[in-house]
């Protein structure tokens, strides 16, 4: 039975100097779902909305109602839909099979007269959804809970182990304007899985919401998972998810028995779904040595769970000339990632008031997307260091905008054509 993606490992080098101490080396492992590899799996979704005070600026609720209008239309009677409201309290508006969409709009057009305060609890507005999805929750479905917000919320710590208490449900994080906590929502959506999306122009929320769908529809491969155990002497320093979205994976957790684990969630067709480990490997005699195996995990809708295993392996040479041979695919996520790095690390100098420093990184960051071609990502950073120079703070509407445009624009790999990478030359 031909395997419903593909999954390789792919090394910076494939020749690795014998007599090197450390060694520096980049792994990509990356899988890509076929198209139609099972069949459309149902939804159970849970839509939840701030509808704080603040959300009738900019006429955010609007563009909410339509958004989550838009998406009640195009489910099918075999989905399942949740929508609740939050304030200070949470309410349910709706929940069941999505047959009667003219009621299920009727309520969602209702919103704006609900008591339930003008705060933002958002812990409360989650734990309602995950209630009404934990009904109708199977592997037979695809289980989501979409977050909508435009602030700070109280009690971030509940809202992350709402999230870490319910591993079986994907959550996608979108934030409005810029008083939300977007580390907070990045969380959220990477811990589970999901998606994040920050949203700077409020009538786009309706196309972020198609987005969704769009993605949702398009899952081939359920709940991956790449396993990699390390050979006697070889090390992980860092891990990053490479694509679709570029986010560091947190500190290494090796086991005892030299493994570790990273969660890719569910697969849409097309889209490489990838890590990037940076190992350090130790010297050794000249020949071909397997450094790593790697195993991708995952389900096809309908089958119990497969997986797919391959070895990772280097040559060791004592001829320089050969270890300077690169992979252009790696090497350019490396720099991707490396950006990506840099533009983390000046937001946080810029926070701390280290103005200087700051842009420094943002220089060096510039650079690197302009030598990558990536247009969308250097006119972010450019923009933002425009700001920083007028204002020195982040302290503006204006600058905050531009930052989080700044960060969501690096973060988003930028997938080149392979004429382009076979030529990459590393600086």
């Amino acid at each position: 039975m031909a395997q419903p993606l593909t999954f390789q490992a792919l090394p910076s080098r494939e020749h690795v100097l014998s007599s090197a101490e450390n060694f520096v080396l980049y792994v990509l492992l990356e899988a890509i779902a076929e198209g139609g590899a099972g069949a459309r799996l149902p939804l159970n979704l849970g839509v939840v909305l701030d509808r704080s005070g603040s959300m009738y600026d900019e006429r955010r609720l609007e563009f909410v109602v339509e958004a989550v209008k838009f998406l009640v239309d195009n489910l099918n009677p075999d989905d399942k839909v949740t929508v609740v409201a939050f304030a200070d309290k949470a309410q349910v508006l709706t929940s069941g099979a999505a047959t009667d969409k003219a009621g299920t709009k009727r309520a969602i057009d209702d919103i704006d007269l609900l008591e339930i305060g003008g705060g933002t609890q958002m812990a409360l507005g989650m734990r309602a959804a995950i209630d009404e999805v934990r009904k109708n929750l199977t592997p037979q479905r695809l289980n989501r809970v979409l977050v909508l917000t435009d602030g700070q919320t109280y009690e971030e710590m509940a809202c992350v182990d709402l999230v870490r208490q319910n591993p079986d449900i994907q959550f996608s994080a979108m934030g409005v304007g810029v008083e939300f906590n977007d580390k907070l929502l990045q969380r959220i959506s990477q811990d589970s899985g999901g998606k994040y999306h920050f949203i700077s122009d409020s009538n786009v929320i309706p196309s972020i919401f198609e987005d969704e769908l769009t993605g949702l529809r398009a899952v081939s491969v359920r709940n991956g998972r790449i396993d990699v155990v390390l050979s006697q002497g070889v090390q992980i320093r860092e891990a990053f998810r490479a694509s679709p979205e570029i986010y560091p994976l947190g500190e290494p957790l090796v086991g005892a028995e030299r493994n570790v684990s990273y969660q890719i969630g569910d697969l849409e067709a097309g889209v490489p779904a990838s890590v990037l480990v940076t190992l350090v490997l130790p010297p050794r005699k000249p020949g071909a040595v397997r450094i790593a195996q790697s195993t991708f995990h995952y389900q096809v809708p309908g089958s119990d769970e497969q997986s797919v295993a391959l070895d990772v392996t280097v040559d060791y040479t004592l001829d320089r000339t050969l270890t300077s041979k690169v992979s252009g695919r790696v090497m350019n996520l490396v720099d991707q990632v490396s950006i990506a790095k840099l533009q983390s690390k000046a937001e946080e100098e810029l926070k701390a008031g280290n103005v200087d420093r700051a842009t420094r990184l943002l220089n060096n960051a510039i650079v690197g997307t302009q030598r990558l071609g990536n247009v969308k990502a250097t006119q972010a950073l450019t923009g933002l260091m425009d700001q920083i120079q007028q204002t020195q703070n982040l302290g503006s509407k204006a600058a905050k905008t531009t930052m989080l445009n700044a960060n969501a624009a690096v973060r988003k790999t930028q997938m080149l054509d392979q004429s382009i990478l076979k030529d990459f030359k590393p600086e």
